[in-house]
């Protein structure tokens, strides 16, 4: 048996009970209420060895620095990259797992709604009847009539062509950092540049991992590409559109409606002006995406036992720093 370790675990929506294996193995777990503030998780990773990080605080470098007893961060879900500090993680030699194919499904499904709220405007013409202003609703288009474009490739973008083509007869069209020729013959999709994509999509979905890389990869020339009435649908990290250029598509018309799950970091001028457009043509939710019982069921299971693998053997096939 290891000896015995202290667990942090964060977030309001990962079962208790599924961490009874932690406990089980002789580990210390503490699962303190709400958001911890950069304060609050200094103190409570002051002599913790290992952080279940499954809520919306940030490991911000101060953080990771004052944990001088972290080995391992278990991160509750894919995009670690946009919740901690990943230089300041490999100066200390700190570890971390993820959740590979837990949220796959449930993220897609939650696209695929938005796209479809977003495509038929039904958060707007709820809104018309419940005003008493319906009547004039314009005429929509379906799904099988249109090219979807998907900014990439992995688990979830897979997911969402394996919908929208089997599902709604979508054309679907897609720009991946790598090209994946074995899916195109399977569902008949096709890879395009990034600005093609653009060019020939009529609704875009952005679904990759938020970092310095891909921070604002979508701008003026990407949007500008799109013709009018479009719509950009993004449960990936807002911060990969800029919000200046999203904010004047969407008063233009060339974007028609866009949904964001979770919203921008920084409070600017930029943000600000583009917050007022919501709820239509701009929907926001509070990156929810992946809020379902079998999709956090799941991330814990794979979390915890990549906490039990790393702690008996140092090693777990989820590292990915």
């Amino acid at each position: 048996m290891t000896s015995k370790s202290k667990i942090l675990v964060t977030g309001s929506s990962i079962r208790s009970d599924l961490l009874e294996p932690l406990r089980t193995a002789g580990h210390i777990v503490r699962v303190p209420d709400g958001t911890l503030t950069e304060a609050e998780l200094i103190r409570e990773l002051a002599d913790t060895e290992v952080y279940l990080y499954g809520g919306d605080e940030e490991a911000t470098a101060p953080v990771i620095e004052s944990s001088v007893a972290l080995r391992l961060i278990a991160f509750y879900g894919v995009g670690y990259e946009s919740f901690m500090d990943v230089e300041a993680v490999r100066r200390h030699g700190v570890r971390v797992t993820n959740t590979p194919g837990t949220l796959n499904n449930s993220v897609a499904e939650f696209t695929i709604g938005q796209l479809l709220n977003c495509r038929r405007h039904l958060t707007e013409y709820a809104l018309k009847y419940l005003n008493g202003s319906s009547g004039d609703e314009a005429k929509q288009s379906d799904l099988g009539a249109h090219t979807v474009g998907i900014i990439g490739m992995g688990g979830i973008g897979t997911r969402l062509a394996e919908i929208l083509t089997k599902g709604f007869d979508a054309n679907v069209a897609y720009f991946s950092r790598t090209r994946k020729p074995a899916l195109e013959e399977q569902l008949g999709i096709r890879y395009t540049s990034l600005n093609e994509l653009f060019e020939v999509s009529e609704s875009l979905l952005v679904m990759i991992p938020g970092n310095s890389e891909t921070r604002h990869l979508v701008g003026e020339e990407q949007l500008g590409r799109l013709r009018h009435g479009s719509v950009l649908v993004n449960t990936a990290r807002p911060e990969i559109v800029e919000p200046g250029s999203l904010d004047a598509n969407l008063r233009s018309g060339r974007i028609s409606a866009a949904a964001i799950d979770g919203y921008y970091s920084e409070k600017t001028e930029e943000t600000e002006s583009l917050k007022q457009l919501q709820p239509h043509p701009l929907l926001i939710t509070g990156h929810v995406a992946s809020l379902t019982h079998d999709a956090r069921d799941a991330m814990t299971r794979r979390a915890v036992g990549s906490i039990l693998n790393f702690l008996d053997t140092g090693a777990d096939e989820c590292i990915v720093v």
